[in-house]
């Protein structure tokens, strides 16, 4: 038997010994991964959640003023030159409710996992221009890059890159398809453009006034063919929301499209000397605005603690108290009856004659008024005593002309401010 065992033993030895020696030889290493990595980049930074919205009192540029341009490569320009800052945020800068725009700079580059080197890469500054129509429901966007550069192998030339938008939808229609565009890295150092138009059919939507709203985030995309290559993918490099609308005479163009997340200012004393210096035809109705801001002491009524709303306060960040339109008729013509209490109970039965008006801030048009802005809607008779805002007797041209010709016509028709919409007010002396 120790015969026997010994043999066994020197049989599994000598197995093991060949097994070594004729066993394959280690498989060679996997090549290190590569992939698209972004080191160099601004624009597209977040707002924060409570940063002020941007406004501001200027007309709108599609109004045909002399000056006021809303041609892609002079909104690119302005956007460029002078708003810079507000531009390189995921919000962008907006001129108005219908232009707006976007910027940024991206470097991307081509590195093997635990590399120093690169293999290649691509750099370029972007601009989104956005414009949005009022008479139509459609909004064009524009985008160009500038100052291309390439850099390093082949794959500069031919790997994808691919941009699209976002907002494409049962009520919106984008071209093309999809809102989105892909060429590779050297067709687009040739062809540095990319449009897409986003519209909506009248009359479809939500509501008595057809809304449809879209929500516009641009993303950007190198996409290699080889699935040993990574991709670079940016999300969420823009944000912003356009809202199309078929609301009627009451938005003066019967259809339109604007970027609502944009609540405009209305400076009746700027409007006036906009319009060939007519300030001193409405000094009565801008005082009163002034005085409802800014002199309480002026006003009535008259109350401890009384702030109207309205005026734009940057330090209130997102906490902004806006007036918003007001369109049902019944409620409007309730607005004028509580704030004519004021009058009366100040200046008499009787003040109110053909050529003398009962003004009101906030404006009868609005849900702020001496009614619906009062504890007087939820029936109590005395409300308008504690409304904060203002009742004053003025001249019936100025109050009839500036609530129509400014207020109505050239504010919420100019700016489709529809029922809801907020808005500011200001007087800038």
């Amino acid at each position: 038997m120790t015969s026997t065992t010994s043999r066994i033993a020197l049989l599994i030895a000598t197995t093991v010994v060949v097994l070594g020696i004729t066993a394959p030889a280690t498989a060679a290493p996997v090549q290190p991964q590569r992939g698209w990595e972004v080191t160099e980049s601004f624009g597209g930074e977040p707002v924060p959640a409570d940063a002020p919205p941007q406004t501001n009192s200027n007309p709108p540029r599609d109004t045909g003023q002399v000056g006021l341009t809303s041609t892609p490569a002079d909104l690119k320009q302005e956007c460029r030159s002078q708003h810079a800052g507000q531009a390189s945020t995921q919000l962008g800068w907006m001129a108005d409710r219908y232009n707006r725009c976007w910027i940024g700079h991206r470097k991307v580059e081509l590195k093997c996992s635990g590399c120093s080197t690169y293999i290649a890469s691509v750099e370029f500054d972007y601009t989104l221009v956005g414009i949005a129509q009022n008479g139509s429901r459609q909004v064009d966007f524009t985008l160009t890059f500038d100052d291309w550069e390439a850099l390093g192998g082949q794959e500069r030339e031919t790997t994808p890159m691919r941009v699209s938008l976002s907002g494409c939808g049962s009520f919106v229609s984008c071209n093309p398809s999809l809102g989105e565009f892909s060429q590779p890295l050297g067709s687009w150092r040739t062809s540095p453009q990319f449009h897409v138009t986003m519209t909506s059919a009248n009359q479809t939507g939500i509501g008595v006034e057809y809304l449809a709203s879209a929500l516009v985030n641009t993303s950007m995309a190198i996409t290699p063919v080889s699935p040993t290559i990574d991709p670079w993918i940016d999300n969420n490099m823009t944000t912003g929301v356009v809202r199309f609308d078929s609301a009627g005479q009451r938005a003066g163009m019967h259809n339109g499209t604007v970027f609502s997340d944009f609540i405009p200012t209305f400076d009746l004393l700027a409007l006036a000397r906009a319009d060939n210096e007519h300030e001193t035809d409405y000094k009565e109705s801008i005082q009163h605005i002034d005085d409802a801001l800014h002199n309480l002491n002026r006003t009535f009524p008259s109350f401890v603690g009384k702030s109207p709303p309205g005026e734009y306060n940057a330090s209130l960040g997102a906490n902004q108290r806006p007036l918003h339109r007001l369109v049902n008729e019944t409620l409007r013509i309730k607005n004028r009856e509580y704030a004519g209490k004021v009058c009366t109970d100040v200046w008499g039965e009787g003040a109110v004659t053909p050529n003398l008006n009962c003004d009101e801030y906030p404006f009868a048009s609005t849900m702020e008024g001496a009614y619906t802005g009062s504890t007087a809607s939820t029936n109590n008779p005395d409300g308008w005593r504690t409304w904060h805002g203002s009742s004053r007797i003025i001249g019936e041209v100025d109050n009839q002309e500036s609530g129509n010709l400014y207020l109505n016509i050239a504010f919420y028709q100019g700016n489709r401010i529809l029922d809801g919409d907020p808005f500011f007010v200001a007087i800038e002396r």
